[in-house]
């Protein structure tokens, strides 16, 4: 999830979100009636609600277009419970409450940050969370380009693939019945 949450009040007017937005560089904003949260604008929001219905943005209140309720879950439900969530309500978005309170938010963005695939080989990266031991098996290599690789696929490629940065220093030479070529 992302912490802390950005939010902007309701009588806020939709550029004035989109300007938050941008600095931000967030594609939605948590909307309060007195600090209290009360709903959500996001970027689709924008586009459908106000643009493509001809409404003046600088005179459009974030309160006209936001979308309500606020869907929530609780910290420690697991990623399969958010998962089914977002695609039981057919929302991107859900606020992440601890004993009642908003304490982040979660979107379809982080499931696919666990998603990654080695950029050499293809195979699933398994997501690390921090309560997770880590064995040599489990080590990745980012390039600063954000490609992913598995330590031993890093070691094999050395060069990045998509942009030909150095990833690693030490190369692994796979026997040659292990090569493509033999």
């Amino acid at each position: 999830m992302k912490s802390p949450i950005i939010s902007i009040e309701e009588d806020s007017s939709v550029v004035e979100a989109a300007k938050v937005m941008a600095e931000k560089k967030i594609s939605g904003i948590v909307i309060t009636n007195k600090g209290k949260p009360v709903g959500l604008v996001t970027e689709r929001d924008v586009v459908s609600k106000v643009v493509a219905a001809g409404k003046d943005p600088s005179q459009t209140t974030v309160k006209e277009v936001m979308s309500k309720p606020l869907i929530t879950i609780d910290i420690e439900a697991t990623l399969l419970e958010a998962v089914d969530l977002m695609n039981r309500k057919k929302v991107r978005r859900l606020l992440v409450t601890r004993d009642d309170e908003i304490i982040g938010l979660f979107t379809i963005r982080d499931v696919l940050a666990l998603s990654r695939i080695c950029a050499y080989c293809g195979k699933p990266i398994k997501p690390l969370l921090p309560s997770q031991p880590q064995s040599e098996a489990d080590i990745i290599i980012e390039c600063s380009c954000g490609a992913v690789y598995m330590q031993e696929c890093a070691k094999t490629v050395v060069y990045c693939i998509y942009c030909s940065r150095k990833l690693v220093t030490e190369v692994y030479y796979p026997p040659p019945e292990d090569t493509f070529s033999g």
